[in-house]
């Protein structure tokens, strides 16, 4: 089995190019994006497809948790990550997708960043991961 893909989506191009140096640095095929539709095509296009996903929560055209959304209904293996930098005591998304998605506060360290993928990952079900397009339920 490969590195875990990740998809990384972020506004901010800056700090998009500083995640993803700390993702490839920790072993992570590691796709970023600054337009959160463009993500969202780039997820369904990918083969193989994309394991977790990390998205800002505040973009223009969809937030990180209505894209996070279209694609946690598209493929239930998925796993998310929310990140602001503004405070969030919890979200919709988490309630509705218990299990597949987490939350960071940014700024954030890099250990916090790789023990929070390392989580979602293991966190995949093996039947989900073999059938992607399967049900929604964690």
């Amino acid at each position: 089995m490969g590195a875990t893909r990740i998809l990384l989506v972020d506004d901010e191009i800056a700090l998009t190019g500083l995640i993803e140096k700390y993702l490839l640095r920790m072993g992570f095929d590691v796709h970023s994006v600054t337009d959160s539709r463009a993500a969202l095509e780039q997820f369904h296009e990918a083969e193989p497809p994309f394991e977790i996903v990390i998205a800002d929560m505040s973009m223009p055209d969809l937030s990180g948790e209505d894209l996070l959304r279209a694609m946690f209904s598209s493929n239930a293996a998925v796993r998310g990550i929310l990140c602001s930098g503004y405070a969030v005591a919890g979200t919709a998304l988490a309630r509705e997708y218990h299990g597949r998605v987490d939350f960071l506060q940014k700024p954030f360290l890099p250990k916090m960043l790789a023990d929070t993928v390392h989580r979602l990952v293991g966190s995949i079900p093996a039947a989900d991961a073999a059938h992607p397009a399967s049900s929604n339920a964690t």
